[in-house]
């Protein structure tokens, strides 16, 4: 067992087709526990339909990236969603009055004063740059909401990441065919 769950982060602009190939092989590892899909989506109903087939196959959550906040969130999107990845400590509070208490919202934060305010604004999670090992240590030794490490794309910012304690690695998948022996890779040098 790992001490970190993998919480990859689809690209902005990605193919569908890629998506479906590539996906099912990442998913089927039990550490992938959620999946990070952008607002900017261009998957059609039966696409969509079929990644959340996908990931409710596999309990893996559906993340929405919520990049400028409630103006790209579709009413659709927020009823099959699990959860909301905002920008900043600043996007919380009309996220949280548009999803209600029911779903899980995180944030980016770059300073530890953003980390409490976007605790104090009700965030389920607060996720760092993987670079600031310093943050992640810190908000894991003296606060309970888990710690995501974002944009983790080697396997020595994991090693870091999880050494600093993160509870997430949000590793950015590129569809290109690498993102399996990335997260092997990974999962070798955490699980060794």
């Amino acid at each position: 067992m790992i001490p970190c769950d993998f919480y990859p982060v689809l690209p902005a602009n990605f193919d569908a087709t890629v998506l479906f190939d590539t996906l099912p092989a990442l998913l089927a590892h039990s550490e992938v526990t959620a999946l990070r899909l952008p607002a900017t989506h261009t998957l059609d109903k039966p696409q969509f339909s079929r990644l959340l087939a996908l990931l409710h196959d596999n309990d893996v959550a559906l993340m929405l990236d919520v990049p400028d906040g409630v103006s790209t969130l579709s009413a659709d999107l927020l009823k099959v969603a699990d959860g909301l990845h905002a920008p900043s400590a600043d996007s919380l509070p009309p996220l949280r009055k548009l999803a209600g208490d029911n779903i899980q919202i995180g944030c980016l934060c770059q300073s530890r004063d953003e980390a409490m305010l976007a605790g104090e604004r009700g965030a389920d999670y607060i996720a760092f740059a993987v670079e600031h090992t310093d943050m992640i240590r810190w908000w894991t030794s003296v606060m309970e909401l888990p710690a995501v490490a974002e944009n983790v794309q080697t396997v020595e910012e994991a090693a870091t990441a999880t050494a600093a304690s993160a509870d997430f690695l949000a590793i950015p998948l590129k569809l290109d065919g690498t993102d399996e022996t990335l997260i092997s890779s990974l999962l070798a040098r955490l699980q060794g």
